[in-house]
């Protein structure tokens, strides 16, 4: 980097600084930040001389900004050195003078807005933000209406002024209905959770804030020498014990053992009912955080180690429009390959045009791409700001872009839908779901191996899955295709031939019927009672409305789908598992178990035993959930029902259940 690249870089860290923490409106990736802040550093240590004082290296956060009172803080509050690496942390502590004797304390990075609360005397009477880690922004009214910060404290009525330091953030599930909310009003979503409370926080009407369900972990505090606390450990007792919520912590003997910590975080993040961008790895004993002491802006006895990002900026090149299995047409991004939390994404689902145009997103766009709970990948907004006029509108298409047939609007969901029965693309997509786990369940029929055989016209519908063993020899001599995989999927789609009832209704992709309702249909009828059910009679089931109910009764009531129906059964065998009144057992008939961590089965197992007996499971936990069946590192399922006041049990408790 010459001085010219310097000087550009400061200047748009210090843009993107401002856009992130005044604004709530970022337009770079925390990752990508962390790169040229890196680079910016590394320029002022090999030339000090040319050191700007407009860089972002000569403070913490940003200025304030106007509309707030600026509010002094006693103590600085001072920012942290970032690691990427374990050897990084390693390297931190082994630059200290001396050997710690009294362990370290790794907390969660509580991806949030920090937060400055003064006490007197035990009352709450002000609070601000970090601002520039000297002056911050009163926000005192707004966080009187956050919930999880007390306004008056017992413990702290002898101490004439402490300041509790922590982290506002909002919950994933409170992030997830307020961007509903802005959905429905046709409001632009915000971006992460992160700038969701940041935005929520700096709120002129402190009703908006209250409204915002925001949460608050505290992590420090000054003030200190009033109060006998000797460690970080004890840090955390104190201020739980006051009354305050603090950041799950671990302590460690050797810096070493962060590895595991690590690996551990990692595996386990997407659980956790909030985001977390990084551990805080801390010297535990105070006396040795003194002895450590302090740079200009930085700790010497505190470093951040910085997570994978799940979230990251990259280019929507393009939407290209697929066609489902019901014919409804979806949006797809097609972005400039991005690697989030260890894997390369290069496309991501946008659900429905509606969304589109609710995001505001443009092909050419600089875009937010962010994996959901870890695993799926979506584009959450775009970064507007960076936006050169070259951009394009996304329209939504008049035709299939499989059969060229006219597209007609979805009177029941979001969307446009293709309405040609025999639309190829269409076939593939439900002979794909046929065959997948829930359903049939026929191992060998991916996707790709659908595609192939329907164009070999092999395999037109559903029915001619049965009969692919007239064309192996056909088979054998296709690329990708050997002796034993065709055998094998001969085999697989031998077993399949004998289906549970519950998996063949699934596999029919009635329109509003998964497998719960699936599993619903299976207590009540055989397949004939089913197929001549009327809406009245369907509606008595359980979580079946009307809108469900005909859809069931219509789609038997065409004849193109009963006469595929009735050529199935010529080549299937139905079983039914036994009726679970039949059980009698009490603890389980019509109770809703939500199934969650690590278990000696997998949770399939414990899910088949709950059905078997009459009760039902369920994916989230509700005010309506019975019991939680915990296992081994739960997350956020365990923390909502601590937080509902649902019954929790582990499985000795839930095998004791069997006997009445």
């Amino acid at each position: 980097m010459d001085f010219e690249k310097y000087l550009e870089t400061i200047d748009l860290l210090n843009k993107a600084a401002a856009a992130y923490y005044l604004d709530d409106a970022p337009f770079m990736s925390d990752e990508e930040y962390d790169r040229l802040y890196r680079e910016v550093v590394d320029f002022e240590w090999k030339n000090p001389d040319k050191k700007q004082k407009f860089s972002p290296t000569m403070r913490v956060g940003s200025k304030v900004r106007e509309g707030f009172t600026k509010v002094v803080h006693s103590e600085k509050m001072m920012s942290l050195d970032d690691a990427f690496s374990v050897s990084e942390v390693e390297e931190f502590f082994n630059r200290l003078d001396f050997v710690p004797n009294g362990g370290y304390v790794v907390e969660q990075k509580i991806d949030g807005l920090a937060l400055n609360i003064i006490y007197e005397s035990g009352k709450f009477v002000r609070a601000a933000t970090r601002g520039d880690g000297s002056v911050g922004e009163d926000v005192t009214e707004n966080v009187a209406t956050v919930k999880e910060i007390p306004l008056y404290v017992p413990e702290f009525a002898g101490i004439s002024l402490i300041e509790v330091r922590g982290e506002v953030y909002m919950p994933k599930s409170s992030f997830e209905e307020l961007n509903s909310a802005k959905s429905s009003y046709g409001e632009k979503p915000f971006a992460n959770p992160r700038n969701a409370a940041a935005g929520s926080l700096r709120q002129l009407d402190p009703k908006v804030t209250a409204d915002r369900k925001l949460k608050f972990f505290a992590y420090a505090i000054t003030g200190i020498s009033d109060v006998d606390i000797k460690s970080q450990e004890e840090l955390h007792a104190f201020l739980r014990n006051s009354g305050f919520k603090t950041p799950h912590f671990e302590k460690i003997g050797k810096i070493e053992e962060i590895e595991t910590l690590i690996e551990k975080t990692i595996a386990g993040r997407g659980d956790l009912p909030f985001d977390i961008d990084g551990l805080v790895v801390k010297l535990n004993r105070f006396d040795e955080q003194r002895a450590a002491g302090f740079l200009t802006k930085t700790p010497k006895w505190a470093i951040a180690y910085k997570l994978p990002a799940i979230e990251k900026t990259t280019k929507l090149l393009d939407i290209t429009w697929q066609v489902g299995r019901t014919g409804i047409i979806t949006p797809v991004a097609e972005l400039e390959p991005v690697e989030i939390a260890g894997v390369v994404v290069k496309r991501a689902t946008l659900h429905n045009i509606e969304e589109v145009e609710r995001k505001g997103l443009k092909i050419g766009d600089t875009v937010f791409v962010r994996r959901a709970g870890d695993v799926i990948p979506e584009v959450t907004a775009p970064a507007e700001q960076l936006r050169d006029g070259s951009e394009k509108e996304i329209i939504h298409p008049e035709n299939c872009p499989v059969c060229g047939s006219k597209l007609a609007k979805d009177e029941n969901k979001v969307g446009y839908k293709c309405q040609n029965i025999g639309c190829q693309a269409k076939i593939v997509a439900y002979i794909s779901y046929f065959v997948s786990k829930g359903c049939f369940n026929i191992d060998g029929l991916g996707e790709k191996q659908v595609e192939f055989l329907h164009e070999r016209g092999w395999l037109k519908s559903v029915t001619d899955i049965f009969h692919l063993s007239d064309y192996a020899l056909f088979l054998f001599g296709e690329k990708g295709w050997g002796e034993k995989s065709v055998r094998n999927l001969l085999d697989a789609i031998d077993k399949a031939r004998k289906v549970r009832f519950r998996n063949f209704i699934n596999s029919l992709g009635i329109d509003g019927v998964g497998e719960f309702i699936a599993g619903e249909l299976e207590k009540k009828f055989n397949v004939g009672e089913l197929i001549a059910a009327t809406p009245a009679v369907l509606m008595q089931i359980d979580g079946i409305g009307d809108i469900v109910a005909n859809s069931i009764a219509d789609f038997f009531a065409d004849e193109q789908n009963r006469e595929t129906v009735e050529k199935l059964l010529k080549e299937v065998e139905i079983f039914y598992p036994e009726k679970a009144s039949s059980s009698g057992n009490a603890n389980f008939e019509g109770r809703t178990f939500v199934i969650t961590g690590t278990l000696s089965q997998p949770r399939e197992v414990f899910a088949e035993k709950i059905k078997s007996l009459g009760g039902k499971v369920s994916g989230s936990v509700s005010k309506k959930t019975d019991f939680v069946l915990v296992g081994a590192e739960a997350g956020s399922k365990l923390a909502k029902a601590k937080e509902l006041g649902v019954k929790t049990i582990d499985e000795e408790e839930f095998n004791s259940m069997f006997e009445l």
